[in-house]
């Protein structure tokens, strides 16, 4: 079916539904953002395939609202498609419930997939449409009635993370979770997001692509423990191990049955912006309902000296490949013929040499010239873009070993530049350090902050539309909260642990893109009669391509700052490459 057939299928059926609207949220019932194929509700109706958006089908239009990341590369996927692109996270954006209360008449019904949506989600559309007594209608999945050839959820065996990993047993996680709720003065504690559960109850698996968590829920009470998953997934030493740690296994499809045998009344502690509304629905029937975020949300932000090590261990084996990786590049280009998706493949299979990957941590962004103006580029092999011994090339990838998780992004010249493409570059780099460099008081927010990226790119009337940093899960996904660093306000402060990337860019469309990341660590510095005092370590062990550079505008401190990089990743890495390979990256690490 074309995207035109599928829209006009869904209207028939919101026709005899007797619904005005249908909303497409783009979530699984765990509110991921990445998520297994089942639940691809937003990419099978529309087309586009980023990671962030909403579809919404009327009987007269069809929108998809996304952000700054992917507004290139939605205007391309959408074309034809009879859905129109609403900009998000620019001055003046109307989201799409204001959208619909603005469009729709009153007392109009709008359709929801209850369990692809949160709580919070619901109770926003509710206060958007009260002045026009729109209600929201919840109905079982629509699609599922044209989606005739949709996958089902994924069989992966679920795997262990040894304390050696993790630095806490499940059962230290568990009591966590217990002394939690005598402070809530609370019965149950239900985890629906799927890293949370992961980490509670140090488990892994395959079920997403990238994140190597499990698709279940977890109850927690003062005595007993439950994961809810396909019992078909637990392999029997895990099961045995986590029977140890005194968690039960129950079916994944059988939640609700569960919740209905609980006849005395039990108070729930519940996080409403992530739970889904059916879930919450269920509980909220027979149960008192305390409401506010999980727990395991910052436990599992704040590093233990156990999880940090592994981070840094997993940088070092990450900047082995990604040394290798551009030695292969610089020798192969214009000597033969490479493509954006050959080359990933390659940096692919260097960290696959390594004993301790497990996968890479997200698709890997191969993006050559003008691609990589869209920050989220993803080639597609056949119609990708050859390399070609000139301009730049970005490439934003990561991996997860047994004890890390990376995101690193380089961009590096493959021949001539022109003046703007090293001014751009220098820019970006210097915000990049600026922001490594960074003093702040604790009970600082990534917001405060956000701006030190920037200003470099400022003072030359330059900025970019995405996030300057983001939470990065242990052995988990990529992207994790509580914590960020861009310019909306978010009411979290950086803390000691924390890991976060720092990635200032720059897009040109039809030119070029930049971007330069390392992820680094929250540390504490010192404490004086003005404060506690927190910085950066970072953890990114790579070179940065000083050929590209503009020296003449990097102040000294910033100088020194690179020079001592340079001099850290070559003393760390250089040991493992081949002596070719480490006279080449000597070269690469001169000081400037």
């Amino acid at each position: 079916m074309t995207i035109k057939e599928k829209l006009a299928a869904l209207r028939e059926i919101m026709d005899r539904e007797g619904l005005d609207a249908y909303i497409v949220s783009g979530i699984d019932p765990h509110n991921s953002e990445y998520l297994p194929e089942a639940w691809q509700q937003r990419k099978w109706i529309s087309g586009f395939t980023g990671s962030y958006g909403t579809v919404v089908v009327t009987q007269e239009e069809a929108g998809l609202w996304t952000d700054t990341r992917y507004f290139i590369q939605a205007e391309k996927e959408l074309q034809g498609s009879g859905i129109h692109m609403h900009k998000l996270r620019i001055p003046e954006a109307v989201d799409y419930p204001e959208w619909l209360n603005d469009t729709l008449a009153p007392e109009s019904r709008v359709g929801i997939d209850s369990f692809c949506m949160t709580v919070g989600d619901i109770e926003r559309l509710n206060r958007v449409f009260a002045s026009k007594q729109i209600r929201v209608v919840e109905k079982a999945d629509l699609l599922g009635e044209i989606w005739l050839d949709r996958p089902a959820l994924p069989e992966a065996a679920v795997f262990l993370l040894d304390a050696k990993y993790t630095g806490l047993t499940t059962k230290q996680k568990i009591q966590s979770v217990r002394d939690y709720l005598k402070e809530k003065k609370a019965d149950v504690l239900l985890l629906s997001c799927l890293d949370e559960i992961a980490w509670l109850y140090n488990i892994r698996g395959k079920d997403i692509p990238y994140n190597p968590v499990v698709i279940s829920y977890a109850l927690v009470s003062a005595e007993r423990a439950w994961l809810f998953v396909k019992p078909a997934k637990i392999p029997a030493e895990v099961k045995q191990a986590l029977e140890e740690a005194g968690v039960e296994i129950r079916d994944y499809h059988h939640l609700f049955l569960f919740l209905e045998e609980w006849k005395d009344k039990k108070k729930f502690c519940l996080d409403t912006s992530t739970l889904n509304f059916a879930v919450y629905n269920k509980i909220a029937a027979s149960h008192e309902i305390i409401t506010g975020r999980s727990p395991v949300v910052l436990w599992k932000a704040l590093k233990n000296p156990t999880e940090i090590a592994g981070f840094r261990k997993a940088c070092q084996q990450d900047g082995i490949a990604m040394t290798r990786f551009f030695y292969w590049l610089e020798q192969q280009v214009g000597k033969r013929t490479i493509s954006e998706t050959e080359a990933a493949e390659k940096l692919t299979a260097l960290r696959k040499e390594n004993p301790d990957y497990i996968s890479d941590s997200f698709h890997t962004i191969s993006a050559y010239g003008p691609n990589a103006a869209l920050p989220h580029y993803s080639a597609v092999p056949g119609k990708d873009t050859l390399l070609q011994p000139k301009g730049l090339y970005l490439v934003d990838s990561g991996a997860q070993y047994w004890y890390g998780t990376t995101d690193i992004t380089r961009t590096v010249p493959l021949g001539e530049l022109t003046a703007l493409e090293k001014e751009d570059y220098t820019l970006v780099l210097k915000g990049m350090i600026a922001l490594s460099r960074c003093i702040f008081l604790q009970g600082t927010s990534g917001a405060n902050i956000d701006i030190v990226a920037r200003q470099p790119l400022w003072d030359h009337f330059r900025n970019f539309g995405h996030g300057t940093g983001h939470g990065i899960g242990h052995v988990l996904c990529v992207h994790e909260g509580p914590q960020d660093i861009r310019q909306t306000w978010k009411d979290q402060p950086l803390l000691p642990g924390m890991v976060t990337s720092d990635e200032p860019g720059i897009y040109r469309e039809n030119f070029h893109g930049v971007r330069h990341e390392n992820i680094t660590v929250c540390c504490r510095l010192r404490e004086n009669e003005f404060g506690i005092w927190l910085g950066f370590e970072t953890l990114t062990l790579c070179y940065f391509d000083t050929s590209a550079l503009l020296p003449e505008l990097l102040n000294e401190e910033e100088k020194k700052w690179l020079n001592a990089y340079h001099h850290s990743v070559y003393k760390q890495i250089s040991p493992y490459l081949c002596p070719q390979e480490a006279e080449w990256l000597q070269k690469k690490t001169k000081e400037i």
